[in-house]
């Protein structure tokens, strides 16, 4: 088993911060008329819009909290992938314990609740539709593949190294 490499971390950590706002990013997309009524809903929101999506005070309280358990659902992904890998490629447990240590420290502070990431991207995102729901899938589509590639080369810096076969 090898020593902590910090370069592996560093790179899986960014890698889990992409899956975690792609997964978000989708969930957002399954329920974006109830999220774009719940944004608004305050700033003068038609009553039976509202009733008709949220016909009880319950399904009010719960609404965000269903939302946000995805992010819970994405780190517990993320690691268990991120600890396959490490294990899978003889790297230190020690990274898996760093980068679980590092992303729960940024899920406390919310950070993923304040959509930093997205709100980096919100420009082109916007470009591309002005639909609520279809930015979210597009967004979430292509954080997830970042992250998944970001953890993957993470683990394999070879691929990302080129290889001059041609001689003179």
């Amino acid at each position: 088993m090898k020593k902590l490499n910090i370069k592996v971390a560093f790179i899986q950590i960014f890698g889990m911060i992409f899956l975690i706002n792609g997964i978000l990013q989708l969930r957002f997309f399954s329920v974006a008329e109830k999220v774009i009524c719940a944004r608004k809903h305050f700033q003068g929101q038609k009553p039976e819009d509202w009733y008709r999506l949220f016909p009880t005070k319950d399904a009010v309280f719960n609404f965000w909290p269903n939302v946000y358990i995805w992010i819970f659902f994405g780190l517990i992904i993320g690691i268990i992938l991120v600890s396959f890998l490490n294990w899978k490629n003889k790297l230190s447990s020690l990274n898996s314990l760093l980068v679980a240590i590092i992303l729960y420290v940024l899920l406390r502070f919310k950070f993923f609740r304040k959509e930093v990431v997205s709100q980096l991207f919100r420009p082109v995102r916007t470009a591309i539709s002005d639909d609520f729901a279809t930015q979210c899938l597009i967004e979430g589509i292509i954080f997830t593949l970042i992250g998944l590639i970001a953890i993957y080369l993470s683990v394999h810096p070879k691929l990302l190294k080129s290889q001059n076969t041609t001689e003179i």
